[in-house]
């Protein structure tokens, strides 16, 4: 082992090495063997360590089995299935239904004779309604929540139910985080139309229902709108129309949804629409009907954006009439 610096699994070998062949050429031969032994095992160490040799020597291997081995097909295909094979969608059943949605997220999917078969309408403690839907059982629903993120789902995942119960909670059935509130709710069954982005200060962003529609059956989008401005309402409309715009100083003014620009960012942050003086907001916003205002002419303005008017002493009699 000293003379020719070899350890005691080496020594070994060489003490079984027939008295022939025990001489010093014989030694050094099986030392350069060795040498050898320890240079390729460092190859094979790289090529392993080497993701792109190791593909290297399996292409090579590929194209010598296909040199030395290749034959014709000895099959035909005559047909393929691979663009054929299709999800398998379950048929929804349609049928018209009523749908309403609270302030505090409950939900409920009530059907026209129950509703008329039915009683009051029953709400959680300090809970009121926010939205009522005519639909069918084969819309689409998607939830927007004060998180600018929007979840999808279809009317008929909800069960019918009845007036005198509370509904599901949307915030639960669609997995939403349990600080996320619904803000707004839009109906659809072919993503036509627009929404009406409408923000405390006076902005109001329109993007095509179409962005939210989705190839993939995804159930949660993100970025739905902007973060930068508190959110006051969400308007869906298919058609343009006059928008009824209420700030908290009394003031109203009416806005063509025409005169908007179509945005195709999602998270826009819209435009100016009505000014509201410091310490105020946009409190409402409701589609114009004729009847509503008995002088329309007064909230119409032809520059944006603008401040509104306020009520007649006439309108504000009139309205408080009717409260």
């Amino acid at each position: 082992m000293i003379s020719f610096g070899i350890d005691e699994q080496q020594a070994e070998y060489v003490a079984e090495i027939k008295l022939r062949h025990l001489n010093r050429e014989y030694i050094l031969k099986r030392l350069e063997d060795i040498d050898s032994l320890q240079k390729q095992i460092e190859d094979y160490e790289k090529t392993l360590n080497s993701k792109n040799k190791v593909h290297s020597i399996i292409i090579h291997e590929l194209e010598e089995i296909i040199k030395n081995y290749a034959q014709p097909r000895k099959t035909t295909i005559i047909s393929s299935y691979e663009n054929e094979i299709d999800d398998i969608v379950e048929e929804v059943v349609k049928y018209p239904v009523n749908l309403f949605v609270t302030k505090q997220g409950y939900f409920k999917k009530i059907t026209p004779l129950s509703l008329r078969m039915g009683g009051e309408q029953k709400f959680k403690e300090g809970d009121e309604l926010s939205d009522v839907f005519e639909a069918n059982n084969a819309d689409e629903l998607l939830f927007f929540t004060d998180k600018c993120q929007v979840y999808k789902s279809k009317v008929c995942d909800f069960e019918d139910t009845k007036a005198s119960v509370l509904g599901e909670y949307v915030n639960t059935k669609l997995n939403m985080d349990s600080d996320e509130k619904v803000v707004g709710t839009v109906v659809t069954s072919d993503y036509k139309g627009s929404l009406l982005f409408c923000f405390q200060n006076g902005r109001v962003s329109k993007v095509s229902l179409s962005a939210y529609a989705t190839k993939t059956n995804r159930k949660k989008l993100i970025n739905a709108f902007t973060d930068k401005f508190t959110l006051c309402k969400i308007i869906h409309v298919t058609q343009d129309c006059e928008l009824l715009m209420k700030s908290s100083g009394g003031r109203m003014l009416l806005l063509h949804t025409g005169s908007l620009q179509t945005k195709v960012s999602k998270s826009n942050n819209g435009v100016a629409v009505m000014t509201q003086k410091k310490g105020q907001r946009l409190v409402d916003v409701e589609i114009f009907n004729e009847g509503m205002l008995s002088k329309p002419h007064r909230y119409r303005t032809r520059n944006l954006p603008a401040a509104g008017s306020l009520p007649s002493a006439e309108e504000v009699s009139v309205e408080q009439l009717s409260l």
